[in-house]
């Protein structure tokens, strides 16, 4: 199945109305800025790794200087070369749009058919596999594991 970047599916009749948007670019990693990751990256890049939040302070219980991977993964975030800045940028503005995408198909779900046009009723989840598929890339990229909000229910990673 192909996919346009504004979400209609162009290899069968059964998809999403045809969207009104514009064709979308792609990010890449040379197009973007290779200056050091802001704050709200950073937690953009965390939430998408699967991270929880940092919180504002350096101490108490729940801080992720308790956790090593959690450090590792802060550290790697604000050491890049301004190279691997760029390719992080990428990866986080593709996150963005493919959950900006599972937000705009939830639209759909109130409808299975009109005139014509039937709901795809597996895209909110093939939309969601794509988007997961994506912050896993991004841990990948990062060289750290994949965070609890990423892991399947009950795994445990030692």
């Amino acid at each position: 199945m192909t996919d346009t970047p504004c979400g209609a599916d162009t290899t069968t009749p059964v998809s999403s109305p045809p969207a009104t948007c514009a064709p979308v670019a792609l990010p890449v990693a040379g197009a973007m800025a290779d200056t050091p990751l802001v704050d709200t990256e950073l937690a953009q890049a965390r939430r998408y790794m699967g991270y929880p939040a940092m919180g504002g302070q350096d101490g108490g219980m729940q801080s992720w200087r308790f956790f090593r991977v959690y450090g590792f993964n802060e550290w790697r975030l604000r050491n890049l070369a301004p190279e691997e800045c760029a390719q992080a940028r990428a990866f986080l503005t593709q996150c963005q749009m493919l959950e900006s995408a599972i937000m705009a198909a939830t639209a759909n779900l109130d409808t299975d058919r009109a005139a014509v046009w039937t709901r795809n009723r597996s895209e909110v989840p093939d939309r969601f596999m794509l988007y997961t598929r994506w912050r896993v890339q991004l841990c990948n990229f990062m060289g750290v594991p994949p965070g609890p909000g990423l892991r399947g229910t009950g795994e445990i990673i030692i």
